[in-house]
This record gives structure tokens, sequence and C-alpha cells, in this order.
């Protein structure tokens, strides 16, 4: 089942199932491109686990409320209270939870194009989190992209996330509310871009292979629908809840209710 809106459904950035769309979502992909590579090639997930500190812009995005420190109240006086030790033994002490800096922990993945026999990378395929959007990942996102491209690598960076910092280049992005940048490790600095807004159709962008092979087709709204049927979202999603997350101007907001309305009212 497809989802109703004729593009990418703003009600998956969700942070409450952004996380698990993402994981499906490099699932179909990888299964999308497996069909479509030529003879000696390969697409396989690679996936790392961030540990993101509670004090990051990131980790909101993640958990909404981040401040899960137990309370330890103090006295009235703010002062903790002495032990009492008439007899001079051990005075048992009961510990106090702190989580850590870095308590978040979250699981990143992309695919990853080889080449047989010796399993050389070719083209690495990212769908954007709030990671890569926000606070100290943004960076850290970017040196690996830059050193990728570097080693010649191809790197496909698909952004489905309206909020957070976008990806900057010589020049202003084109006018848009989604993106699909295409690295190419042949052809730097220049970079293809894709854009498109919240109710255009999700376009097909091409992944570039080792020459004198062609670029390999890669259609982003037949991988959401797959991602979205088998996921189950038409029950997770809170469309019945009212415009789906910022930011939306009041227009967009507007649409994206009648289209969530039209479609609780058609499921009966």
């Amino acid at each position: 089942m497809p989802t109703p809106f004729p593009g990418m459904d703003p009600y998956l950035e969700d942070p409450s199932v952004w996380e698990e769309f993402h994981h499906i979502f490099i699932t179909e992909c990888m299964y999308f491109l497996s069909d479509r590579l030529p003879d000696g090639y390969i697409a396989k997930i690679d996936e790392r686990v961030e540990l993101i500190s509670r004090d990051d812009e990131a980790a909101e995005q993640y958990v909404p409320d981040v401040a899960v420190a137990q309370d330890h109240r103090l006295p009235e006086n703010g002062k903790e209270p002495l032990p009492h030790n008439g007899g001079g033994s051990a005075v048992a002490t009961a510990p106090v939870t702190i989580p850590s800096t870095d308590a978040l922990e979250v699981k990143e993945a992309c695919v990853d194009i080889l080449r047989l026999p010796d399993m050389k990378l070719i083209a690495s395929i990212e769908l954007l989190s709030p990671w890569n959007k926000f606070g100290e990942g943004i960076g850290q996102y970017r040196h690996k992209r830059r050193a990728l491209v570097g080693r010649g690598v191809h790197v496909a960076e698909i952004d489905l996330l309206r909020r957070g910092r976008r990806s900057e280049l010589a020049l202003p992005l084109p006018p848009g509310d989604y993106y699909a940048l295409i690295f190419r490790g042949d052809r730097r600095p220049d970079v293809d871009v894709y854009a498109w807004t919240l109710p255009q159709p999700l376009p097909e962008i091409r992944i570039p292979l080792t020459p004198p092979d062609a670029d390999v087709n890669l259609d982003l709204a037949a991988v959401v629908n797959t991602a979205y049927d088998r996921g189950c979202y038409p029950r997770k999603l809170r469309y019945s809840q009212g415009p789906p997350p910022e930011p939306l101007s009041a227009e967009q907001a507007r649409w994206a209710v009648d289209i969530a309305t039209r479609s609780i009212n058609a499921a009966g």
C-alpha cells in the first residue's frame, strides 16, 4: 500500500517513527539496487553505532525528553545529611544513578555498492538522519563524506527531513523541501543536485558506478512506498492528530491535514 501523499509523506518525519523508517528505507534501497546492478557489483548495508551526548542538539530529535536523570533531591537546606557513625563502623552509602554524557546510542546505516572481486567501495548511499543535521554530528558526517569523495568514492546523499541544517555547497541550493545530492568521486568539486517540493513526486536519481558501466537509477518513490507498506505505517502514523511535524507553512499544513483526513475516511 503506497503512502496517500503524492511525494514524501511528511508524517514519516515524526521523531517517533523516523529512526525505524530510516532502517526500513535503507534495507529496501539495498534490495532495489541489488535487483538492478550489473554483473560485477553488489549492494550491502553498512551499519555503525553513534554515541550522542545528551547535551547535543541532535539528542532531542531522537528522544524528545532527554532529561532522564533520576531525581536526586537534597534537603531544603541544600546539603546532604551527614552519616551517623557513632561506633566507628563502616557506613553503607547508596549510589546515585546518573546517565553518562554519551548515554544515547543511535544506530545508523547506509548502502554501500562494492565492485567484485576485490570488494572495492564504489558508492555509498546515505539517508540523512537528525545526527547528520544537528549538533556535533554535522561536522563528523561531512568529514566522512569529504574523505570518501577524496578517495574517489561516489556519495549519494538523500535528505528527506525538512528540519535541520542542509548541506552547503559553493552556491545556494535550488528551492525545495527535499534534496538528493550526488557527490561524484571522479568529478570533484561538482555536485548533482535534485530538489523537489512537498507536493511533488519523489524523483529517480542516478547512482554512479565505475566507467564504462552506466549509472544505475534509484527510484526514491518506489523505495519510500515499499518501506511505507512493509513498515505498516498506515497504522503507526499520527494522521488523526493534526498537521505533521514542523517546519510547515500554514498552506502546507492545511494541505497535509486534508490528505491525511481523506486517507482516514477512505480506510473506513
